[in-house]
């Protein structure tokens, strides 16, 4: 036997106790065999030679791009894992589509390796009974060989079929195992079935890019293999995602109704990812008693370490019969929520309307503030209030680059086209649809300075172009940065003539904690969460005295977990989880951002949410929306 095509027997027992041993219906081959009957083929003739032109197979595949780069690793290891002769591996879509295939010489000279080509359809109802089509029908794992086949033709092949399910629960494709009838057919249906479950966690992981994915499983050599169950947690501890192995194994778990972590396991969602964040395997029990190790997938070189479960009181653990944001809150109420909250400060009122005064001499609008402290709804607030237009064009200027930031501002044609003159016709990239509107500049500290320099000829036209019915501009133009104008001067990575033209009038944002009216801030929160709860004014006062790196959106985030651990209607103080035997105050930059303004802020607020986080590095990636690498750069010295 051929080195690459022993089968992992750890992986297939792990399946077998999970209830996804290899089973073949003898009644599902004679309702394929009736149903390829009733499209009126015959077994005796020759499968309908069905192929997508060649126009409609480009958009098929196109739209398949995205699963491909996950199936084509797994069909490549397949097709080493059962190489012999006569044999082929082919990946289709979820209509049945072949979208790639890989065959041996042999395979591909034969007739059906003619017919398996990217195009060929391969449904019960072209190609009678076969493993893809069958697959395909009931959703579960096939083996059709020799004769099971409606076709005679295809009697000397024998052919495994196993469905690729997304988180949702949908099949989005296939994978198909081909080779001669004498071929170990149980042993390839299982390669086959651990390509897809591969190619499943990766999906699954792939989806939830934004969440904890946390797997576990009862032995803890099984967590680097298939049969792995796989949760996506978000930072509250809801389960937002659930693999099939993860709902088999916590008894049937139903992620259509809003669960959390605490409902399914005994240990408090904040000690259990405090500890995985920590690198570590955790060993804890479910609400049923079982015993399960649990990782965050991402982790490298762990330690285990086990929880002992705590009882759950009344004064910590929540009742989670509901999700927080769905309770107590009806449409209407829903409806009538603002952010004009986030704005509502003595300070910054004045700061307003000095820039409405300015908006109307045609000023680019400078706001600053921390990340989180409500810069984006000051920009559209300002817009709403001055200008008589609904449309605001938001441009992410950290997420730019030298590479597609032409397309992206200017349309296909790009800039030169753009800045033309006596055009009828102008490149619809989004400085068109600003035209008539406000631009925002989202985090202008971060544009690359080629970027900079295209944008600053922007600003010095006066915001004005030329579009097909007449001379229009962009009305006004607001940028944001969590870096002070004077910081940015200092900078050698800034443009000096476009800082000329984005420095017009200046709106300085306060961190949550120097807001005058934070207790007001807190209330209308947790008003819109909830409009049945409230706070006890201790709780209210150690809300204000905390650090909040994540200024807004982790207050949010707290008030939000209050209400969902709270039995009682008055939010208390013990409610709010956090460590505060750290002074956020206190925290300094590492010597080699220290030099730098931008860089120094930026690595300073690393270090303060991952503090405040609890030292939880994945809710600080999505925090902040940077790399794991980067944050351990910033924090191993912590």
């Amino acid at each position: 036997m051929n080195e690459n095509s022993i089968i992992n027997i750890d992986e297939f027992e792990a399946q077998t106790a999970l209830g996804t041993e290899i089973k073949i219906s003898k009644a599902s081959l004679d309702d394929s065999w009736q149903r390829s009957s009733s499209f009126g083929l015959d077994p005796n003739g020759k499968p309908v030679d069905a192929v997508i032109s060649e126009v409609d197979f480009y958009q098929v595949n196109q739209k398949n791009e995205y699963i491909k780069q996950f199936v084509m690793p797994e069909l490549e290891l397949l097709y080493n894992q059962i190489a012999g002769t006569n044999f082929m591996v082919a990946y289709a879509d979820s209509s049945g589509i072949v979208i790639d295939a890989l065959r041996d010489e042999e395979f591909k000279n034969s007739d059906a390796g003619r017919a398996v080509v990217p195009g060929s359809i391969w449904t019960e109802q072209y190609r009678g009974t076969n493993a893809l089509g069958l697959c395909l029908h009931t959703g579960s794992s096939q083996i059709v060989a020799g004769r099971d086949h409606f076709f005679r033709k295809l009697g000397g092949l024998s052919c495994f079929a196993a469905p690729i399910y997304n988180p949702r629960n949908e099949i989005v494709g296939m994978i198909d195992a081909t080779s001669d009838a004498s071929s170990r057919q149980h042993h390839t249906l299982a390669l086959v079935k651990l390509a897809c479950m591969n190619v499943e966690n990766r999906l699954f992981i792939d989806e939830f890019q934004g969440f904890s994915v946390i797997s576990f499983h009862a032995r803890h050599e099984y967590l680097s293999t298939t049969s792995v169950a796989l949760l996506a947690v978000d930072e509250l501890g809801f389960i937002e995602g659930a693999n099939t192995n993860a709902q088999i194994m916590l008894n049937g778990l139903n992620i259509s109704q809003k669960r959390h972590f605490g409902d399914v396991f005994e240990i408090p969602f904040s000690n259990a990812i405090t500890r995985l964040g920590s690198n570590e395997i955790i060993r804890i029990h479910d609400v049923m008693g079982s015993a399960v190790f649990m990782e965050l997938s991402e982790s490298t070189n762990k330690r285990i370490v086990e929880l002992n479960s705590i009882k759950k009181t009344n004064s910590l653990m929540p009742k989670f019969q509901s999700h927080p944001e769905q309770k107590n809150v009806s449409k209407k109420q829903k409806s009538e929520c603002n952010f004009n909250y986030i704005i509502e400060d003595s300070g910054l009122k004045k700061h307003l309307d000095v820039a409405g005064k300015a908006l109307k001499q045609n000023l680019c609008i400078f706001i600053e503030g921390p990340r989180g402290s409500g810069r984006k709804t000051t920009a559209i607030e300002l817009h709403r209030r001055f200008l008589n237009s609904k449309k605001i064009i938001e441009i992410k200027c950290d997420l730019l680059s030298e590479d597609n930031f032409e397309n992206e501002l200017f349309g296909d044609e790009g800039k030169l086209a753009f800045f033309r003159q006596n055009q009828t016709a102008m490149p619809k990239g989004k400085l068109y649809k600003a035209i008539g509107g406000s631009l925002f500049l989202k985090n202008v500290e971060h544009t690359p300075l080629k970027i900079q320099r295209v944008l600053a000829q922007v600003l010095e036209a006066n915001q004005e172009f030329k579009t097909e019915e007449n001379t229009n501009k962009v009305r006004a133009i607001f940028v944001s940065s969590r870096i002070s104008i004077a910081d940015l001067h200092a900078s050698q990575d800034m443009d000096p003539i476009f800082l000329e033209n984005i420095c017009g009038a200046s709106v300085i944002v306060p961190s949550i904690n120097q807001r005058i009216e934070f207790k007001k801030i807190a209330t209308e929160i947790l008003r819109q969460i909830s409009s049945e709860h409230k706070f006890s004014q201790p709780a209210l006062n150690v809300l204000k005295g905390m650090d909040w790196p994540g200024q807004i959106k982790q207050l949010k985030n707290t008030i939000k977990l209050m209400v969902a651990k709270s039995d009682s209607l008055t939010l208390h103080a013990e409610l709010i989880e956090g460590d505060q035997n750290f002074n956020l105050d206190q925290v300094v930059p590492c010597v080699s951002c220290a030099k730098s303004p931008i860089k120094k802020e930026n690595c300073i607020l690393i270090k303060k949410t991952f503090l405040d986080s609890g030292r939880n590095v994945s809710l600080v990636s999505r925090r902040l929306g940077v790399s794991r690498n980067t944050i351990y750069k910033h924090t191993k010295a912590i």
